[in-house]
């Protein structure tokens, strides 16, 4: 019987999706921050539950071949160490084996589903660059006795990890961060203040406090498979550009593989860049739907722009009522293109997306859990899964995003 403070042997076998090993001992699964499949470490236990407990490593016995030197390790002021960033929980493993560590966990969330032993799979697509990619990061404010620092939150803590460069952030952005002290409006920051770092090639790199963006900022300009897109400073913009362009060239490309259901409905649809690229790739109408003014204003800008003829209308998913029936006139000719938050599908959206017989559904998740709960409620509206693929949007840390294309069964044939 296992019970906490015990030590023991462990061989870890697997990853987790949140990125803990994952070992077996007294017949509960264990997890272990910080380890790879192939290690066997000399733990001691920390928690314990009815099916699993959790455990610190004490000791590495035997490296697993996986491991490589952690690249996502600063200096901790308080204790003069050096600790992993926040969030950077696969910094320890080399980077085709997080890969493959993904993919399992996709795998693994998607099993539970119908007919999931004959799912169509895709090669995963991997980052061009594991680190040094993103183009946005937002840090926090804290006063210390040495001044004004901003950094990361530390894990399950408010106290703030101060840095002076972030691994995952673009070369753009660390410049910007290692001058930031000296910037007009630093020392105006507060306690707990968010701050944003975002860069684009056109733009360059600047920072703002969250909450407080001058309504006279103009919008940034974002590269896209559609063309140069104008975002407002605070929309949602995939912080990974290159892996943001093939999973929208990846939906281009699947989208021109049946043209009998041109009329594309985009739910979440932000600024529009997943509905101008199908409406490039041969598609007739595009409807799209989205719940922050200020993107339905993008959006709206952007078509003009690009010489595009769409509907963008605001609302919020779940909470206000939308009609489908007048969104999808005719099913057989729809494609439904879904991009939500974390969470996914708002309560009931799913339910409705069912009924409505659209001809196909692009399913574009950044959470592979919620990804399954909702194809658990599309499935028995009449629709199969044609193939799904993982995009390593978030190198390093347990994010990634998932592609799933389903179609309806009556269509096929």
């Amino acid at each position: 019987m296992l019970t906490i403070s015990d030590t023991l042997t462990a061989d870890v076998h697997a990853l987790a999706y949140g990125g803990d090993g994952v070992a077996r001992c007294d017949g509960r699964v264990i997890f272990i921050p910080e380890s790879a499949p192939g290690d066997r470490l000399r733990v001691r236990v920390t928690q314990v539950k009815k099916r699993y407990a959790r455990a610190a490593c004490l000791d590495l016995i035997t490296p697993s071949p996986q491991r490589m030197a952690p690249c996502c390790r600063v200096i901790d002021p308080d204790s003069g160490e050096p600790v992993r960033v926040p969030g950077c929980c696969y910094d320890h493993l080399a980077y085709p084996a997080e890969v493959a560590a993904k993919q399992q966990q996709l795998e693994g969330l998607l099993r539970c589903l119908p007919s999931a032993d004959s799912l169509h799979y895709e090669a995963p697509f991997h980052a061009p660059l594991p680190l040094h990619y993103r183009n946005k990061i937002t840090l926090h404010a804290e006063h210390r006795p040495d001044g004004t620092c901003v950094g990361y939150r530390r894990e399950a803590s408010h106290r703030v990890l101060p840095l002076r460069s972030c691994p995952l952030a673009c070369e753009a952005i660390n410049a910007l961060l290692a001058e930031l002290p000296a910037q007009d409006g630093f020392r105006d920051l507060r306690d707990g203040d968010a701050v944003v770092l975002r860069h684009t090639p056109h733009d360059g790199a600047c920072w703002w406090r969250a909450g407080h963006i001058s309504p006279d900022a103009p919008p940034l300009t974002e590269a896209s498979p559609a063309g140069p897109l104008q975002v407002a400073r605070d929309a949602f913009f995939q912080v990974n550009p290159p892996v943001a362009d093939a999973l929208v060239r990846t939906v281009q490309t699947w989208f021109r593989a049946d043209r009998a259901a041109p009329d594309i409905l985009d739910l979440y649809c932000g600024v529009g860049v997943f509905g101008f690229a199908l409406l490039q790739a041969g598609g007739t109408c595009l409807t799209g739907v989205e719940s922050g003014r200020s993107a339905i204003r993008d959006a709206q800008r952007n078509a003009r722009a690009l010489g595009l003829d769409a509907d963008f209308r605001c609302a919020s998913l779940g909470r206000d009522a939308v009609d489908f029936a007048a969104l999808i006139r005719t099913p057989s000719q729809t494609t439904v293109l879904i991009d939500p938050p974390r969470d996914g599908m708002a309560p009931g959206l799913a339910r409705a997306l069912a009924t409505c017989r659209a001809r196909r559904i692009f399913y574009v998740s950044c959470d592979p859990a919620t990804l399954a709960r909702d194809l658990a409620v599309l499935l028995p509206g009449g629709y199969r899964i044609a193939r799904v693929k993982l995009f390593d949007m978030f190198p390093r840390t347990a994010h990634f995003e998932s592609l799933v294309e389903l179609i309806r069964s009556e269509a096929q044939g």
